[in-house]
């Protein structure tokens, strides 16, 4: 048996892997900003135990600050098994976030005052990131208001619907089709836990998808500056 050539298919299929992660987050930008600001709305959603959304709205403005990892599993017809990332996740009012992934890929996305900066780490070194992706992102961040006050039936850019229930979920669909082309529409799993989300679900059509499990979250801790600024 050539060992040698076992190792070096083994190690072509890792490449493989890891490339499609790269590919996969640079092609989706707007959607990591997606990812990020939905989870800081959801998670105050959340401290309203989802009864409606009056209660949702009511709870929001009690919550100054979110923090949590978060495991996330993309399904993609080419893939034979889910991709699985792992990362932390912090949110700050008024609009500060932190989406940060740990592995495989590190990369973190930072926005704060209204700037939005993306940075991937490279031979060891944070490099950041720059193009017409970057305005994409901005204009996603456009909803990130009306999340963070829990006003998801107000969105400009998704229909929402509250299902109150053991789970509580909010399904967002999307109401302008430039939107519709890279989510179909997401579901938010509200935990029985005021203020914790169990999980983000993202349908990118037929058989894509982005699911996001949140796992020790924190509510109102102190978050500094510097975690909104640096990567």
């Amino acid at each position: 048996m050539n060992t040698d050539g076992h190792r070096c298919r083994r190690g072509f299929a890792g490449d493989r892997v890891v490339a499609a992660v790269r590919t996969t987050e640079r092609r989706s930008l707007a959607r990591v900003v997606l990812f990020a600001a939905l989870a800081a709305g959801a998670m105050l959603a959340g401290a309203g135990w989802g009864e409606s959304w009056e209660a949702i709205r009511e709870a929001a403005a009690s919550v100054r600050t979110v923090r949590a990892s978060f495991v996330q599993e993309k399904r993609l017809p080419i893939l034979t098994r889910p991709l699985r990332s792992e990362g932390t996740f912090a949110f700050r009012r008024p609009g500060s976030i932190r989406w940060e992934y740990r592995m495989p890929v590190e990369s973190v996305l930072l926005t704060d005052g209204g700037d939005v900066r993306r940075y991937t780490k490279r031979d060891g070194e944070w490099a950041a990131e720059a193009g017409a992706g970057m305005e994409a992102m901005r204009v996603v961040l456009d909803e990130v208001a009306a999340w963070m006050s829990g006003r998801f039936d107000e969105s400009a850019a998704f229909a929402a619907t509250l299902s109150p229930g053991t789970p509580t979920t909010i399904e967002l669909t999307p109401r302008e089709e430039a939107i519709g082309r890279f989510v179909t529409r997401i579901l938010v799993t509200l935990a029985e836990t005021p203020g914790a989300v169990a999980s983000i679900e993202i349908f990118e059509g037929a058989e894509a998808s982005t699911r996001i499990e949140f796992q020790g979250m924190e509510l109102n801790v102190e978050l500094g500056d510097a975690l909104f600024t640096a990567p």
